[in-house]
């Protein structure tokens, strides 16, 4: 199975969703009123067997700082030794000094692939999901 990664679209957010999502992100459906399509930033498709896998990105705050965004199919575990190779080489493409990211404290998989990727535990974050549910927070900083 070969990833094919491409520049996101709002619409391959539809796509996803209408194969499935993995179960703590559900509630960041299109019809949620949540919207992609407007955010500023690098953004990334992930493809694989003719469908999307992935789509993540980062939004800038400064310059010097982003925050990390990713929605994953429900099917993506299989995928994920090359979408973590991807996701390092996009990473390592970023302007930033310093990414931020969050997942919910109750999906120990997506922390896991926060800790692969580098990012650091910085702390929890309260009532922070939108059914009030914990979330870890991550950091991934480049010095020098």
């Amino acid at each position: 199975m070969t990833l094919k990664i491409e520049a996101f679209r709002a619409v391959h957010v539809d796509l996803l969703f209408a194969g499935g999502v993995q179960a703590s992100q559900i509630s960041l459906a299109p019809s949620s009123g949540i919207s992609l399509a407007g955010l500023p930033g690098y953004a990334l498709t992930a493809w694989a067997d003719g469908r999307v896998i992935m789509c993540g990105g980062v939004v800038p705050f400064a310059p010097w700082l982003g925050t990390l965004w990713a929605i994953l199919s429900k099917d993506a575990g299989r995928h994920m030794v090359p979408l973590h190779k991807a996701s390092r080489r996009f990473l390592a493409s970023l302007p930033y000094r310093r990414l931020e990211a969050s997942a919910p404290r109750c999906f120990p998989a997506g922390c896991r692939f926060l800790e692969l990727l580098h990012f650091t535990p910085e702390g929890v974050s309260e009532a922070y999901g939108e059914d009030g549910e914990d979330h870890l927070r991550y950091a991934r900083v480049r010095r020098g």
